[in-house]
C-alpha cells in the first residue's frame, strides 16, 4: 500500500505544471531514493542526485513546499540533514480537454 501511495504522491507532483522542471525532478529523488534511507539527507546530496547547485536545490525544495507537496521541519543549512515529510494531496486538475 505504501507503493501506491508513493506512485500516487509523484504521479501527482509530475503533473503539477506550477513547478518548475527541477522541482519536479526532486520529487522524483525524493520518493525513489533519498526518503528510502534510514538517516536524513542533506541539501548537498539532493543537489549532488539532481546534478544541479545547492542553491537551485533549495529553490526547488522551497517551490514543492510552497505548493503543499512537502513540509519542511527546520530550515537546510549545507551539511545539516534535512527533515521532509510529504503531503498527500489530491491531483491537480487540469484545464479543459483538448479535442
Amino acid at each position: 500500500m505504501l507503493d501506491q501511495a508513493k506512485d500516487k504522491w509523484l504521479r501527482a507532483v509530475m503533473y503539477d505544471r506550477s513547478l518548475s522542471p527541477a522541482a519536479r525532478v526532486l520529487g522524483a529523488v525524493l520518493i525513489s531514493d533519498l526518503l528510502c534511507q534510514t538517516r536524513a539527507s542533506d541539501i548537498d546530496a539532493f543537489a549532488q542526485a539532481l546534478c544541479v547547485s545547492p542553491r537551485t536545490t533549495k529553490r526547488a525544495l522551497n517551490q514543492l513546499e510552497q505548493a503543499g507537496w512537502l513540509t519542511i521541519a527546520c530550515p537546510a543549512k549545507r551539511g545539516k540533514p534535512l527533515h521532509v515529510a510529504l503531503i498527500d494531496r489530491p491531483l491537480p486538475t487540469s484545464g479543459p480537454s483538448r479535442r
